[in-house]
């Protein structure tokens, strides 16, 4: 057998873009040779526009191999009701699932399937918790049964931690039939979650969970029109959007408004800005501050507490805890189990100036009647120098192989979801981008622009993925509890944190099978 690396054809200049998009890093260094019949290939491509390439490519390449005919790949996939889009099925029934993106899924399936001679199978597992729940507890009753009906899992980026760290899921870096590096799997959730040089779940191109889980704001261009604010695109780019910023916006243009006189701003009336406790992570995220991190050496650190940090959560605090103009979706689930839904109404009437939501809520925005616009969660100060977008773990999936497979089995599943993933790049990937946003949804150049940089440099963190000696849900209370508590809160910690950071670390060191 040999394996042979070969250039990719020329691809769509929106497609080159979106390379940029996904900050993906490549490498030269080809897979371990495995499998019979085996070669090695760059990307496929729909491409059939004519263009030509104006610079060299990276060196992307999969697996390709006749090895695997008549045989069936099983995927587990975690969702949280019946409206989930399956990324690997037929979406034709589904309302919730553009027309363009449900047959751009089916396209690429076949398309693997065709490839390789092969089935792909999905079962859905619906459980609206999202983490530590059915999912979780149907994979574990796999193992301990001996049973290893699927190949592939896609479950919550939370569970996901949850399952690398008990053993469950294949370290991917150095598995022989999948090539990490190529640039179709989202390096910077590959870097952020690391822990040691290992990785154990991957997200990109074939990752819809984790695109509508990037966290952004929306601001009403109608409201800005009416109280002649300049749309904030400029300063954007200017590298001067920062908080303060928006809460200059919000002061200047004073919308809030007790409409239904009940002496409280809830959604009813008129305000500034709508979100959820969420946005303490996003900012935080945003401002560059991480929960945990691995320094370029794979040392593991917890990086929560620092003279900055306890800055940023002050100034967080600051805005989430005006009520006269931040309305918090979390104060209303007494009224319904979704209450992000009753805060978007209100911004599609004009009540709202910014609203905190993800690349999802743009589908859903769709039949605003008025004009919105998106921009990236703000820096804390000019200083910073770079956005951050981060990548909820609630609300994302992610792909990995259970570990125990036979070297067949698990060769396989390595092969097939790398192909799926070269696959996804001008079928899924490319329709998601072009069509369900930059086109239908999105209103103008500017917010395509936004988008582009919004994920361009979208992460997440480790810190809040392995759930660290309690600290996200400590950072979490910050939003609601008495200013200046960060510090104390931390210290009450710190210890129980430290402890359990060792006790993560040399769990995965004894994870080295």
């Amino acid at each position: 057998m040999k394996l042979h690396l070969h250039k990719k054809a020329c691809l769509l200049l929106a497609l080159a873009m979106l390379f940029i998009l996904l900050c993906a890093g490549c490498s030269d260094d080809a897979p371990t040779e495995n499998g019979s019949n085996a070669t090695e290939s760059s990307r496929p491509t729909g491409n059939t526009s004519g263009q030509e390439e104006t610079s060299e490519p990276p060196s992307d390449s999969f697996v390709e191999t006749d090895e695997f005919q008549g045989q069936t790949v099983r995927v587990f996939t975690a969702a949280f009701n019946d409206a989930y889009v399956t990324e690997i099925g037929n979406n034709a029934e589904n309302e919730a699932c553009p027309i363009a993106l449900s047959e751009a899924i089916v396209n690429r399936t076949q398309l693997v399937e065709d490839a390789y001679g092969i089935t792909i199978e999905e079962t859905i597992e619906i459980d609206p918790k999202r983490y530590g729940g059915s999912f979780l507890t149907a994979v574990r009753g796999f193992i301990t049964a001996g049973t290893f009906d699927y190949d592939i899992y896609y479950p919550c980026l939370l569970d996901a931690g949850t399952m690398a760290s008990e053993g469950l899921l294949l370290n991917l870096k150095d598995a022989p039939g999948i090539r990490i590096e190529n640039s179709w799997w989202d390096q910077i959730i590959i870097q952020d979650t690391s822990i040691g040089g290992r990785t154990y779940y991957l997200t990109g191109d074939i990752g819809l969970r984790a695109k509508n889980a990037a966290g952004f704001i929306y601001f009403n261009k109608n409201l800005f029109n009416q109280h002649g604010i300049p749309y904030p695109y400029q300063t954007v780019r200017d590298m001067k959007w920062t908080i303060d910023e928006v809460l200059e916006i919000i002061s200047t243009a004073s919308i809030s408004q007790d409409l239904d006189s009940d002496g409280v701003i809830t959604y009813h009336d008129m305000y500034g800005w709508g979100g959820q406790n969420g946005d303490m992570h996003n900012l935080f995220y945003s401002s560059g501050e991480r929960i945990a991190k691995s320094d370029e050496q794979n040392n593991l650190s917890i990086t929560v507490y620092n003279d900055r940090s306890s800055r940023v959560v002050e100034k967080i605090v600051s805005l989430m805890q005006d009520d006269a103009e931040y309305v918090l979706g979390d104060d209303f689930f007494n009224e319904s189990s979704t209450p992000m839904v009753m805060l978007e109404d209100t911004f599609k009437a004009d009540r709202c100036l910014f609203y905190s939501g993800n690349t999802e809520t743009a589908l859903r925005l769709g039949d605003m009647e008025g004009d919105f616009g998106i921009l990236p969660m703000p820096m804390y100060d000019t200083t910073q120098g770079q956005y951050y977008t981060m990548i909820g773990g609630w609300s994302s999936n992610a792909y990995c192989i259970p570990y125990g497979l036979d070297d067949e089995q698990s060769y396989r599943a390595q092969v097939i979801l790398d192909a799926l993933g070269a696959y996804s790049v001008d079928t899924v990937a490319k329709t998601y981008y072009d069509v369900v946003l930059q086109f239908q949804k999105l209103r103008s150049d500017d917010d395509v622009e936004m988008l582009k940089l919004i994920f361009s440099c979208a992460g997440t963190d480790l810190g809040h993925i392995y759930s660290i000696g309690g600290i996200p849900a400590m950072l979490t209370a910050q939003a609601s509890a008495v200013p200046g508590q960060f510090t104390s809160s931390y210290q009450a910690l710190e210890s129980a944190a430290e402890a359990a950071l060792e006790d993560l670390i040399h769990t995965f060191e004894q994870l080295d099978h």
